[in-house]
């Protein structure tokens, strides 16, 4: 953990999972549904969630997830079921993550760049009671007997077979959150299984609390900043590192479905982005734009990115309008962070 910008006054030991002694914030929020709570009590009319034509203040925002969690309590998910979201970046993926917190409800977030083997694993193996995909995707969906737990099968978009997302919006908001512990897991995510069947990978609330928060320390963002979220957010690092995070210092989250250069750009400049966390892929196609001088990226002031090496000379003599301060996120499930370079 990177302390620098941390007061260590603002820590204590506690004892948690067990026995296990860990370093954790005084001021927290104490589970996943109060990030957003929280932000809402701060900034209700400010704006939260950008995607395409659609946007939300924090108080919309937390009327559509209060309105498709009792959609969801209707359909008989409760506390501790398994909500599976085949889904990609958009709306209905950040409030469906909301919502299932509301209700104690454990998501499991699946990348629709699966197969049906390994979506028909992951709905077996987490014991999913419901799954809300994107009509686009139901063709990989397995048969209703070959996931018996499910319960209730939801889809983005008309889907013959499938229960409408809209219709879980007609229900007045959920007024009484469930009362969830902490420690309590809130997210599985799958891992590849590159040397194996995928492994689900259980986040507590108190680990993306707790991560959320570090990011926001360690890189100084606050209400003011905006990022824009083009990582899948099935992955851990758009989910924590950049919807989590940004919920937590009621910054702005700009969602954009699939990364092109220059569509990044353009929507970096248009929304004043100031914090970005992406592959190096991604910044070196940025950087091989003709001339990045066109786009206005003065409010651009931190960069994340892990997976590869990325030098940061490389930022340094290309991005000519903004000064960037270069992270290495080595780990975002413990959001460990090593100031990288300031270019």
């Amino acid at each position: 953990m990177n302390h620098s910008a941390i007061d260590v006054r603002e820590l204590r030991k506690e004892y948690h999972y067990g026995g296990r002694v860990l370093d954790c914030y005084l001021d927290r929020p104490r589970n996943v549904n109060a990030l957003l709570t929280d932000a809402v009590a701060r900034y209700p009319q400010k704006e939260a969630l950008v995607c395409d034509d659609v946007r939300l203040t924090y108080g919309e925002l937390d009327d559509e997830v209060g309105r498709v969690a009792a959609g969801l309590v209707s359909l008989g998910i409760g506390r501790g079921d398994r909500v599976a979201m085949l889904l990609g970046n958009g709306v209905p993926f950040v409030v469906l993550t909301y919502a299932a917190a509301r209700i104690g409800a454990v998501t499991v977030p699946l990348s629709i760049r699966e197969q049906m083997p390994g979506i028909r694993h992951a709905l077996q193996n987490s014991e999913a009671k419901a799954l809300v995909v994107e009509a686009a995707f139901c063709g990989i969906v397995p048969e209703p007997h070959e996931t018996p737990s499910l319960t209730a099968r939801i889809a983005v978009g008309p889907a013959q077979g499938f229960e409408p997302y809209e219709n879980l919006k007609q229900t007045a908001p959920l007024k009484e959150p469930a009362d969830v512990v902490e420690e309590e897991t809130a997210t599985i995510l799958y891992t590849s299984g590159t040397t194996g069947v995928p492994k689900g990978a259980t986040l507590s609330g108190l680990g993306i609390v707790h991560s959320a928060t570090n990011f926001v320390k360690t890189m100084s963002l606050g209400p003011h900043d905006c990022t824009i979220v083009v990582v899948p957010m099935n992955h851990v690092t758009g989910l924590v590192a950049g919807i989590h995070t940004l919920v937590r210092c009621g910054g702005r989250i700009v969602v954009m479905r699939e990364f092109k250069a220059e569509r990044f750009l353009e929507r970096a400049a248009s929304e004043s982005m100031s914090y970005s966390l992406m592959v190096p892929a991604m910044y070196n196609l940025c950087l091989h734009q003709a001339d990045l001088s066109n786009y206005d990226l003065s409010r651009w002031r931190v960069g994340g990115y892990g997976g590869a090496p990325m030098p940061g000379a490389t930022i340094t003599q290309r991005y000519p309008s903004c000064r960037i301060s270069i992270w290495l996120i080595r780990d975002p499930l413990d959001a460990r962070c090593d100031h990288h370079a300031s270019c």
